[in-house]
């Protein structure tokens, strides 16, 4: 029997039985794993806590015949602020989606790893408005999976006047020259532009001081959904629930 020592963070549960529950575990040295707690629902089990979606914790697993199954388990950061709080709770929920979704089983990706952790601790501590932060984390995501978008030069030449357009299928901003090379270019408000940078770029701690009108949030909403569904072929569930509830 081989057994798997690691630090993981719970992406979600579900109960499996009457008496057990099964996770998704984004584990830091083998990737995303289905592993069982047994007898995670009783209120005496050692393993209740084993598995509330989000945490994060160093874990003992060893694989059965068709699950893993956790030995042993110890916390190592819970998100007291995200258990309490709506907008935060809606956010994880969107990481936790976003990254169970894009992952692979079992695929090993530690540089996604410490950022689907940075991004939960941001969530935790922060007080972002929840587009602002949705947005920024989502071209993040993107960027780090290899779809980066151009957004400080044109996609097609390179030039960096006159980026009057965007197009998810040539990979961001685009000049007035180039535009029309990209069969789904569309203007590019320039405010637009400067704030999808920004959200790309900055720190998430930077994001506590800026405030950006509805409509320049509305386009980029747009924009960053066609791009993730041209590049990622995908719409998440949970930013509707987080949108929704965004300041």
């Amino acid at each position: 029997m081989r057994f798997l020592k690691t630090e993981a963070i719970v992406l979600k549960s579900n109960l499996i039985s009457e008496k057990d529950k099964i996770a998704t575990l984004f584990t830091r040295d083998y990737g995303k794993l289905q592993a069982v707690a047994k007898g995670a629902r009783r209120s005496k089990s050692r393993f209740v806590n084993a598995v509330r979606p989000f945490i994060v914790a160093n874990y003992v697993i060893f694989e059965g015949q068709n699950y893993y199954y956790i030995d042993q388990w110890e916390l190592v950061k819970n998100f007291e602020n995200i258990e309490k709080d709506l907008k935060k709770f809606a956010l994880a929920s969107y990481i936790s989606e976003t990254i169970s979704r894009v992952l692979e089983e079992k695929q090993k990706n530690t540089k996604l790893y410490f950022f689907t952790k940075h991004s939960l601790e941001a969530v935790e501590s922060l007080n972002v408005e929840t587009s602002i932060f949705l947005f920024s984390y989502t071209l993040k995501l993107i960027s780090l999976l290899g779809y980066m978008p151009v957004l400080d030069s044109c996609a097609i030449c390179g030039k960096k006047e006159n980026l009057s357009y965007f197009s998810s299928s040539c990979g961001g901003a685009v000049c007035k020259d180039c535009n029309e090379t990209c069969k789904d270019a569309k203007f590019l408000n320039k405010k637009v532009l400067k704030f999808l940078l920004y959200l790309l770029k900055a720190k998430y701690e930077k994001l506590e001081r800026i405030s950006v009108p509805g409509v320049i949030k509305e386009e980029a909403d747009k924009i960053i959904t066609e791009y993730v569904r041209t590049h990622l072929e995908m719409d998440f569930k949970s930013k509707d629930f987080a949108m929704k509830l965004s300041d």
